[in-house]
C-alpha cells in the first residue's frame, strides 16, 4: 500500500479582531512555527534535489488570510515583538542570576532572525511561496469548503454546493489550479439517505464529484466502521440518542439469552427555567431514557419604589 503524507491547515477568520489572544497573534504564531519552517524545509530539500512529494491543504479561509496585506503587516510587528523580548530576556536573565538559560534566548533570537529573513524573502507572500512549489511539482496543495461550512447539517442541497463551488474557485485564484483533493470540514461526511426521516438526500461525495474534485478526506470511521444510529432528526430532542435494542458484537451472549445492549453513559435531557425539578421515566426496566421535566412558576420578586436621586 503507498503511503500518503497528507498535511491539512486551517484557521477561523481572525485578521482585523485585535491581537491577543484569538486574533492576529493566533495566525501569526501558526505561520511562525508552522507554515514558514515547513516551507523552508521544503525550499531546501528542493535545493538537495531530494524528492519529498507531501500534500497539504489550506481552506480558503486561511489563505485568505495569509495573502492579505494586513497579515504582513501584522506579521512584522510580531517579529518585532518577539525579538524585543528576547532582548529583555537576556538582561532579566542576567540580572536574576539565570545565565544558564541564556543560550536558550539565542537559539531563539537565531531562529527568528532566521525566519524573519525568509518572509522578507518571499515579499511576506506564503501563498505565492507555496504556489510556486506546487507549479515545481514538489507538492499537492488540496482544498477545502469556501467558509468552512459543516456540510452534513446544512438543510440545503444548494448551500453544499456553493461551498464546495466557491471554495474550489477561490482555490484556483489563490494558486493557479484548481484542487483535485478536499479536505472536508471537520472531516464531517454524510452519505447519501433520508433527511429527518423524508426526502433522500445526495451525498456530501456527489457534491463533491459535481464540483470537481477527484477525492477528499474524512475520518476513517465515517467510511467504514461502526453502526448508523440513523439520519440527522430522526430522534426527537430530549430522547435517548442510543438504541437500546443495538448489541454490542463484543459481548458474548449468555447462555439461552441475548447479547447485552449497547448502551451509553449519558442521558439527554431538557432543562429551561427557574425551579426545575427533574426525575427520570424508566420504560420497562430498560433503564433511563427520558428526564420529564416539572417546571414551578419562578417566585415573584418583591417591587421595588424608585426613589428620585437628587445629585
Amino acid at each position: 500500500m503507498d503511503f500518503v503524507l497528507a498535511l491539512h491547515s486551517h484557521l477561523p477568520y481572525v485578521l482585523n479582531h485585535g491581537r491577543w489572544p484569538h486574533g492576529s497573534d493566533w495566525l501569526c504564531e501558526a505561520a511562525l512555527d508552522t507554515y514558514l519552517p515547513l516551507l523552508e524545509r521544503l525550499e531546501e530539500l528542493s535545493a538537495e534535489g531530494t524528492p519529498a512529494p507531501v500534500t497539504i491543504g489550506f481552506t480558503p479561509v486561511l489563505a485568505n488570510q495569509l495573502a492579505s496585506p494586513a497579515f504582513a503587516r501584522e506579521m512584522d510587528a510580531f517579529f518585532a515583538q518577539r525579538l524585543a523580548a528576547c532582548d529583555e530576556a537576556s538582561a532579566e536573565l542576567a540580572a536574576t542570576g539565570e545565565s544558564g538559560v541564556v543560550p536558550l534566548v539565542a537559539f531563539w533570537k537565531s531562529r527568528l532572525n532566521r525566519l524573519q529573513a525568509l518572509f522578507r524573502t518571499i515579499d511576506a507572500d506564503l501563498v505565492s511561496a507555496f504556489r510556486r512549489l506546487q507549479e515545481r511539482g514538489r507538492l499537492e496543495i488540496i482544498g477545502s469548503a469556501a467558509t468552512h461550512g459543516y456540510l452534513p447539517l446544512l438543510a440545503r442541497d444548494e448551500s453544499i454546493r456553493l461551498q464546495l463551488v466557491v471554495g474550489r474557485e477561490e482555490h484556483r485564484r489563490l494558486f493557479g489550479a484548481a484542487p483535485a483533493g478536499c479536505w472536508l470540514p471537520e472531516c464531517a461526511y454524510r452519505p447519501r439517505g433520508k433527511w429527518r426521516g423524508k426526502k433522500v438526500r445526495r451525498g456530501v461525495e456527489q457534491h463533491l464529484a459535481d464540483a470537481g474534485f477527484r477525492y477528499f478526506f474524512t475520518d476513517a470511521h465515517l467510511a467504514r466502521a461502526g453502526s448508523p444510529l440513523g439520519a440527522y432528526g430522526d430522534i426527537p430532542l430530549g430522547t435517548e440518542r442510543f438504541d437500546a435494542e443495538r448489541h454490542d458484537p463484543g459481548s458474548p451472549a449468555p447462555a439461552g439469552g441475548r447479547a447485552r445492549a449497547a448502551r451509553s453513559p449519558y442521558r439527554a435531557y431538557r432543562v429551561s427555567g427557574r425551579g426545575v425539578r427533574a426525575r427520570a421515566r424508566r420504560d420497562a426496566g430498560a433503564g433511563p431514557s427520558l428526564l420529564d421535566a416539572d417546571l414551578e412558576p419562578a417566585p415573584r420578586l418583591p417591587r421595588r419604589r424608585m426613589v428620585p436621586r437628587v445629585p
